[in-house]
C-alpha cells in the first residue's frame, strides 16, 4: 500500500510517498521546505506569511516527491475529453469542465495554490498510490486549510479516499521510521506495549499512555507555554536568533562549567524548574520564562550583552527544560507500568535532551526501552504523517468530509 502524505500544520511545507510491505514502514520520500528565513525576523511564526509560503511551495514539493518516488508520470498529448469526453470521478461521469468548476470550488480561496494546482493536474497523471493522508490539526489554522484544500483537489481529481491524520499521533509515529543511505524506512511493529509518549514542540508538550498501537489517552500537557514556545521567547529575552532551540543548544554546548554568573547559590537551582515535583504529569514553563526575564533585567547592560552571561543563561535554560521533560516523562512511564518511553516533536532533537534521557534509563538501570526519532524525524514533516496513517489505520473518507480543527485532541 502507497499513501501520499501532506503536512502543513505549521510554517513547514512537506510531502512524502510511504510504502508498507512486509510489516515494515518505508519513506520512499520525504520532502520539507522550510520558512525559516521568512519568520526570522519576526521571532515566531507568523500565520499569514506562512499561509501564502504553502500555498507557493505545495505543488513545487508535491512534485519533486512523486518524482524521488518514481511515481511522477506525464500525462499523454491527448487530454480526457479527446480520448472520450468524460473521465469517471465517484462513480459519476464528469466532463472535464466539469472537473475543473470542482476544482475552482475546492481552491477559490487559495489564487496561488489553484493556478498552480490546475497545472500541475494537466501536466501529470494520476500517480499510483491507494490513498491521501493529511494532516487536518491540531496546528495553525490558515496552513492547515492548505494542505487539506490541496489534498482534497488532489482527492477528488485522482479518485483518492482521504485519511485525516492528528498531528501529535504523527509525531509518536516518527519512531517507526529511520534513515538508511537513500531512504526512509521503519521497524517491524514491535516496541513493546504499553508505553508513555512524549511530545514536546513548539506548540505542544504533552504526556500520552499508550496500551497498544492506535489507542491514545491523554495524561498531562502544558497548562501555557509549550517547551518549545519557551525556547523561543526566551531566547528572543537574551537576543538569540529564530529558532531559539537551536540557538539555545549552540551557546549551552560552549559552557563547560556551571552557570556561576547567575547568583546561583550552593545547593540551589538558579532557574526554577516548574512543577517538577507535582503529583501530576502536567507541565508549565510561563514562569520558567518569567524568571529568565528578571534575571535578565537585573544584569547591568554591559553583563547583558556579554557572550559568557548568554552561554551561563543557555545552559541553564535547556538544562530546565530537560530537567522537567525527563522527571515528569519517567514518573508517568513508573506510573503506568510501561514498557516503553517513545518520544517526538522538535524538541527532542536537542542533542543533550536525547543524551541526558538515554543516560538516566541507563545509569539507573530503568526497565524502559527509550525511542526517539531521528533528528530531521522530530520535525515537522509528512512521512511521519504517512506512517501514522498505516500504523493507526484511521478511518478512511471521501475529499468533501476532511474538516480543520486547529485545536485537535489526542483522543
Amino acid at each position: 500500500m502507497k499513501i501520499l502524505a501532506i503536512d502543513t500544520s505549521c510554517d513547514d511545507t512537506s510531502v512524502a510517498i510511504i510504502e508498507s510491505k512486509n510489516k515494515k514502514i518505508k519513506a520512499l520520500s520525504n520532502i520539507v521546505s522550510s520558512q525559516i528565513k521568512i519568520h526570522a525576523p519576526y521571532g515566531g511564526v507568523y500565520p499569514m506569511l506562512a499561509k501564502r509560503a504553502h500555498q507557493e511551495n505545495l505543488v513545487p514539493v508535491c512534485k519533486k516527491a512523486l518524482q524521488q518516488a518514481h511515481l511522477l508520470r506525464p500525462t499523454p498529448r491527448l487530454g480526457a475529453e479527446e480520448r472520450g469526453g468524460s473521465v469517471s470521478i465517484c462513480a459519476d461521469r464528469l466532463t472535464l469542465t466539469q472537473k475543473y468548476k470542482v476544482l475552482n470550488k475546492i481552491l477559490e480561496r487559495d489564487e496561488i495554490l489553484l493556478e498552480k494546482t490546475v497545472k500541475f493536474l494537466a501536466k501529470y497523471d494520476k500517480p499510483k498510490v491507494n490513498a491521501i493522508a493529511i494532516t487536518n490539526g491540531p496546528g495553525l489554522e490558515p496552513c492547515l486549510w492548505q494542505g487539506v484544500n490541496f489534498a482534497k483537489a488532489l482527492a477528488f481529481w485522482w479518485d483518492l479516499p482521504i485519511a485525516p491524520i492528528n498531528h501529535i499521533k504523527a509525531h509518536l509515529a516518527a519512531n517507526w521510521l529511520w534513515k538508511e543511505p537513500s531512504r526512509f524506512e521503519g521497524r517491524s511493529h514491535s516496541v513493546p506495549f504499553p508505553a508513555v509518549g512524549l511530545v514536546a514542540s513548539g506548540g505542544h508538550t504533552e504526556l500520552i499512555y499508550m496500551p497498544k498501537i492506535g489507542i491514545y489517552k491523554l495524561i498531562g500537557s502544558t497548562r501555557d507555554d509549550a517547551a518549545g514556545e519557551c525556547f523561543d521567547k526566551t531566547a528572543r529575552i537574551l537576543g538569540l536568533s529564530y529558532p531559539g532551540g537551536p540557538a539555545m543548544a549552540a551557546l549551552a554546548a560552549k559552557c563547560s562549567a556551571p552557570p556561576l554568573c547567575l547568583g546561583q547559590r550552593s545547593g540551589a537551582d538558579a532557574l526554577p524548574r516548574p512543577m517538577i515535583k507535582s503529583k501530576d504529569f502536567d507541565f508549565s514553563f510561563s514562569g520558567l520564562k518569567t524568571a529568565v526575564l528578571y534575571n535578565f533585567q537585573s544584569q547591568k547592560k554591559s553583563v547583558q550583552e556579554s557572550q559568557d552571561y548568554k552561554i551561563a543563561m543557555a545552559k541553564e535554560i535547556q538544562q530546565v527544560i530537560i530537567d522537567v521533560l525527563i522527571e515528569k516523562t519517567l514518573k508517568a512511564a513508573d506510573c503506568f507500568n510501561a514498557k516503553s518511553i517513545i518520544t517526538g516533536g522538535g524538541v527532542m532533537a536537542n542533542k543533550e535532551l536525547r543524551k541526558q534521557f538515554k543516560n538516566r534509563i541507563k545509569s539507573n538501570k530503568l526497565r524502559f526501552t527509550f525511542y526517539v526519532p531521528r533528528s530531521t524525524l522530530c520535525m515537522d514533516n509528512a512521512a511521519m504523517v504517512g506512517a501514522s496513517t498505516l500504523l493507526d489505520k484511521p478511518k478512511l473518507t471521501g475529499w468533501q468530509k476532511i474538516k480543520v480543527n486547529g485545536n485537535l485532541n489526542i483522543c
